[in-house]
């Protein structure tokens, strides 16, 4: 007992002490954050070419100076690091001490990543600070698989300026959207109405399912929990494609309508260029992941700069306001070896701190899954998305049942992807396409044994 209590007030000595600090350690700089983290050692994570992992990658030198060790830092692109990642779960041994995982693949990886909960409760990890769609989506069946480092929402940026001088409200519905990227389209010599990805493959097939969610569907048949569905416990018979619904019919003629107000050369478009184009003027909307506003909100020379409002994704007749959460967390995979396990939680404890998350957005990171950060001054100032973003998430308006975390996933957005790209091409109507969809991902289920 008296053990306990002395345990008790040595806990109370360090939570003042870290009350009184709390104050000075936004102004502090990460180095004395990360005093003894590596302690001379070698921590090897293997990452994409995302904002935050190139973040890191152009202040490597620093990092290793503020951890006191080396970094092996392996950026990868989507499709290599998904076979390395499978690939890594065959060794005997771990090649990496740290692998970075989208929200989405935490169902095809949870059978070779560690459950961090009980790292967690022995380390104190304070988990509340997180927000909550970001700290959930990296959980499955109740084991916390990964920590949130770059878990951003798709949204809808806008111009302001140009919204104000046509007299416009921010868009709510994908009817606004519609009207409002017809009134401004042409309205300026070179002004697109709106930017998006209509690229074949994986940025139109994402495209596809995000604003389907937007019309209220999930791509599969999950079940409904409260605005929108649940992916807890997703069992075979909710892997039905849902494509062929009312709500993908209503997607496929809303990408199509859009057309009429798109930049030259959209059907190639994706990712960073229709942010790009918005950046320089070339669209007064886009759709955008939130991290990536950095594009321009850090650029001095972008016509956007400060100029740019951001909504929740605008929602189909009768459906919830709420938008895609993705992006990245860090895992640690269970194949490695058990004595370097406390190294590369410690790591991930670093990594995903409040001080390196603020770090990260002075050099073109705008996200942050901390609400703590989301609120610092200086974060702001930086990145006028983050405090937006968080706003969202404290409203219950970030979800990522609309990539469910399910093997099929990518076949899923490659079908999407390719027979929607023939449909806004003008080679199939949108029924043709929604129909084709449903037969081609029904196969690719049946196949697998589903049902």
């Amino acid at each position: 007992m008296q053990n306990r209590i002395l345990q008790r007030i040595t806990h109370a000595r360090r939570l003042l002490v870290a009350g009184l600090f709390a104050s000075a350690v936004s102004s502090a700089p990460a180095s004395m954050q990360a005093a003894g983290v590596l302690d001379g050692q070698t921590i090897r994570i293997l990452a994409i070419g995302d904002p935050v992992f190139q973040v890191m990658q152009k202040i490597h030198d620093d990092m290793e100076k503020m951890a006191g060790g080396k970094i092996e830092l392996e950026v990868r692109p989507f499709d290599v690091l998904h076979q390395q990642v499978l690939l890594n779960a065959q060794n005997p041994t771990s090649n990496y001490d740290i692998v970075a995982v989208d929200l989405p693949q935490f169902g095809e990886y949870k059978s070779f990543l560690l459950d961090l909960n009980p790292l967690i409760k022995e380390s104190g990890f304070d988990a509340a600070d997180f927000q909550e769609a970001a700290w959930t989506g990296a959980q499955v069946a109740g084991k916390q698989l990964g920590i949130p480092v770059q878990p951003h929402p798709e949204i809808l940026a806008y111009r302001k300026d140009l919204f104000a001088e046509a007299g416009l409200q921010p868009p709510e519905t994908t009817d606004d959207v519609l009207a409002a990227a017809k009134k401004l389209h042409n309205s300026k010599p070179g002004l697109a109405g709106i930017a998006w990805n209509g690229a074949r493959g994986t940025p139109l097939g994402q495209t596809f399912i995000q604003v389907m969610g937007s019309f209220g569907q999930a791509p599969i048949d999950l079940p409904r929990k409260d605005h929108g569905f649940a992916i807890d416990n997703i069992q075979p018979q909710n892997m039905k494609p849902m494509i062929d619904t009312p709500a993908g019919l209503a997607t496929a003629k809303y990408l199509k309508a859009l057309m009429d107000y798109s930049p030259p050369g959209i059907l190639n478009m994706a990712w960073d260029e229709r942010v790009r184009v918005f950046a320089q003027g070339g669209a007064a909307m886009t759709y955008i992941w939130s991290g990536r506003s950095a594009i321009y909100e850090l650029d001095p020379q972008a016509p956007a700069r400060g100029k740019v409002g951001y909504v929740v994704h605008p929602h189909g007749p009768g459906a919830a306001p709420v938008s895609p959460l993705g992006g990245w967390s860090l895992g640690i995979p269970t194949n490695l070896e058990k004595n370097r396990i406390p190294l590369a939680w410690k790591v991930i404890t670093w990594l995903t701190s409040p001080e390196m998350m603020k770090e990260y957005t002075k050099h073109g990171d705008c996200v942050s899954p901390r609400h703590s950060v989301s609120q610092d001054p200086d974060v702001i100032a930086d990145c006028p998305v983050v405090p937006v973003v968080d706003a969202m998430a404290s409203k219950g308006e970030l979800a990522d049942w609309q990539r469910p975390p399910v093997p099929e996933l990518q076949q899923i957005v490659d079908v999407l992807g390719s027979v929607m790209h023939e449909m806004l091409a003008g080679k199939r109507t949108p029924e043709d396409a929604v129909k084709e969809s449903q037969q081609e991902i029904d196969r690719i289920m049946r196949k697998a044994g589903y049902y």
